[in-house]
């Protein structure tokens, strides 16, 4: 198992590489405005998993990533070249659903935003006053102090 450090920095290394990759090697009129946003690795470093997200619908998401699968022996082999190292990780590009899934909670909080709050059965209750109100309490007296075992005379013995 790898340095966690380096698997660190070698993620963003591929990150930074693929992400160049894709904006200006690959000349593939499929691929839409992609991104590439992380990497993760394996803990021996033999796969790498990019993610990468697009604008637009989901056709052509599906488009650009066939676009990126068709491509991935290219990006293989630069990244590969960049990292000068014994063996590369197998890269893997699979679509980062981040994006989609912030969108659609923003519609839901949206919704809710928007629509009427409903009556709880905690909002109808009267009120209740906690027991334990500080001052509310009547002073008590302070308890003797316990007795300290090691703080009693021992009889003397005679000799």
């Amino acid at each position: 198992m790898a340095d966690p450090r380096r698997v660190a920095r070698l993620q963003q290394f591929i990150l930074e590489v693929a992400a160049v990759a894709v904006q200006r090697e690959l000349r593939d009129p499929r691929l839409g405005f992609v991104t590439v946003t992380r990497v993760k690795l394996s803990p021996d470093l033999a796969e790498a998993n990019i993610y990468w997200s697009a604008l637009g619908t989901e056709a052509q998401r599906r488009t650009s990533a066939r676009a990126l699968a068709d491509a991935t022996p290219v990006i293989q082999s630069i990244v590969a070249k960049a990292l000068q190292t014994r063996t590369t990780p197998t890269l893997t590009f699979r679509p980062d659903d981040t994006l989609v899934e912030a969108e659609r909670l923003e519609g839901i909080f949206e919704k809710l935003k928007h629509e009427p709050a409903a009556p709880t059965a905690a909002a109808d209750a009267e009120p209740t006053v906690p027991d334990d109100i500080p001052g509310d309490t009547p002073a008590v007296e302070p308890a003797e102090e316990p007795k300290k075992p090691w703080a009693r005379k021992k009889p003397r013995r005679e000799v």
